[in-house]
């Protein structure tokens, strides 16, 4: 038996409540001006299509393609905050971008205060204005979690890393710190203790907001790679920067000492600018200069 029209009007409904087109269109249209470069990724193979692939997102965010695919075609109305939160920071989000992706996706209040306060934020303009000043001396813009939002390109000669191109999950100090061989050639004898002040920083934003997807995520992480991350995790230390200088033994500098500062910008109390100033001020930029040559 076919069917009444009130029958298949009510299930024509149900169907396009299940369907979510505005969300897929949006999610489409941020892929398309990220670049491989921009996620680490070579730009060398021909792209039919301007941006990511579906597959390089689906896996630099840790989600299925097919998954991915059903939000995109909007056959999959929403998704967790911790789903969301992994696209937003491939595609690289505004703060409204993310409150946009929020409210396509249907997130509760709660839910969208909870994935808000994960990672991948965007550098407040605020912030920005600050940082651009200081070209030419290693700065590194912290958020929540001391997840690193930029860093220019003293910073990453100084510490031998291209942050930018990082998988933006693995864009976080203390990972960095515990995983990178380059940490401990920097630091020396001193190297535990850095990691030891950097995971009481990661301890005191914890306090703060304890409970968020991107809290869980670089804690539960770290927790399978590092014993010395569980010893001193469960040391429940917490810190600021505790050393206002530091020598670190740089491949073209040798040791060299830095000055080490800690600016917020007023309205901006989320983001921090780490700055480290070198004492042999010429002699850092001659070198910075020569290497980006």
């Amino acid at each position: 038996m076919l069917p009444s029209r009130y029958e298949h009007f009510h299930w024509a409904a149900a169907v396009m409540v299940s369907r979510n087109p505005e969300l897929g269109a949006f999610l489409r249209a941020r892929r398309a001006r990220i670049r491989p470069q921009d996620v680490g990724l070579s730009p060398s193979d021909r792209r039919r299509v301007p941006g990511l692939r579906r597959e390089e997102l689906a896996q630099l965010a840790g989600v299925s393609l097919d998954y991915y695919a059903r939000l995109e075609q909007g056959r999959q109305p929403t998704a967790s905050p911790a789903v969301l939160g992994a696209v937003a920071r491939v595609l690289q989000l505004s703060a409204d971008e993310r409150s946009h992706l929020h409210t396509l996706a249907g997130l509760s209040d709660r839910e969208r205060l909870e994935n808000n306060s994960s990672s991948g934020e965007a550098i407040d303009p605020r912030t920005q204005r600050v940082f651009d000043l200081l070209d030419g001396t290693p700065a590194i813009v912290c958020g929540r979690y001391v997840d690193i939002i930029a860093a220019n390109d003293a910073a990453c000669f100084l510490f031998g890393t291209d942050f930018k191109t990082l998988p933006p999950t693995d864009r976080n100090s203390v990972q960095w710190f515990l995983r990178s061989p380059l940490a401990r050639e920097l630091y020396g004898e001193e190297w535990e203790n850095a990691v030891a002040e950097m995971i009481g920083m990661l301890r005191l934003d914890a306090g703060r907001q304890p409970d968020t997807p991107r809290l869980r995520e670089i804690v539960g992480r770290l927790e399978r790679e590092s014993s010395l991350f569980r010893r001193l995790w469960q040391e429940h230390q917490v810190s600021r920067w505790l050393h206002d200088r530091k020598t670190l033994n740089h491949p073209s500098l040798g040791p060299a000492e830095f000055v080490n500062e800690a600016i917020t910008v007023q309205g901006v109390p989320e983001q921090t600018i780490y700055v480290m100033v070198p004492s042999a001020e010429a002699e850092f930029r001659r070198a910075l200069q020569e290497s980006l040559l």
